[in-house]
């Protein structure tokens, strides 16, 4: 097999798998995995990657460039989904004290379901890259972007 074709399969696979096993939530005594993840950071990796791959999209008719994207993609997916685990870490906005007055822990799953919904539209645009669809990967990158957008609103605190 050549190494092409390996890292096809690789990130084939790991589209496929990484999700599941990154929100699989493992009863453990050893959180020191999670605790040591900041959600600031990973968000902040998310974004980068999402910059990064702006540009690929455009090129996905380019095998090399199309093994790339898929990677950020990917990447974009596996991250997305660690946050979900350390979600709690987010501060509560004021725009949102209103809405959800005394049920923080109502904010924190309402998040938590916006950053599942976003691992699952990550999760399409890297099959998309991986099958070659130009025009969709780019229709699910803007879809991904205007949920980044629509989550900043709802979720993040202003700086």
């Amino acid at each position: 097999m050549t190494t092409s074709f390996n890292r096809r399969s690789f990130i084939a696979a790991g589209t496929l798998a990484v999700p599941a096993v990154a929100l699989a939530r493992i009863p453990t005594t050893n959180t020191s995995a999670a605790s040591a993840m900041k959600l600031h950071d990973l968000m902040e990796q998310a974004n980068d990657h999402m910059r990064s791959l702006r540009g690929s999209i455009r090129s996905l008719d380019n095998a090399s460039a199309r093994e790339d994207a898929a990677f950020l993609a990917n990447q974009i997916t596996i991250l997305l989904a660690q946050s979900i685990e350390v979600a709690d870490q987010a501060e509560l906005p004021e725009e949102a004290k209103a809405k959800y007055a005394d049920d923080e822990a109502q904010f924190y799953t309402d998040f938590r379901l916006k950053l599942a919904e976003s691992v699952s539209a990550s999760v399409a645009l890297t099959r998309q890259i991986l099958l070659g669809n130009q025009a969709e990967a780019s229709n699910l990158y803007r879809s991904l972007n205007d949920e980044k957008k629509e989550g900043h609103r709802a979720f993040k605190v202003k700086d």
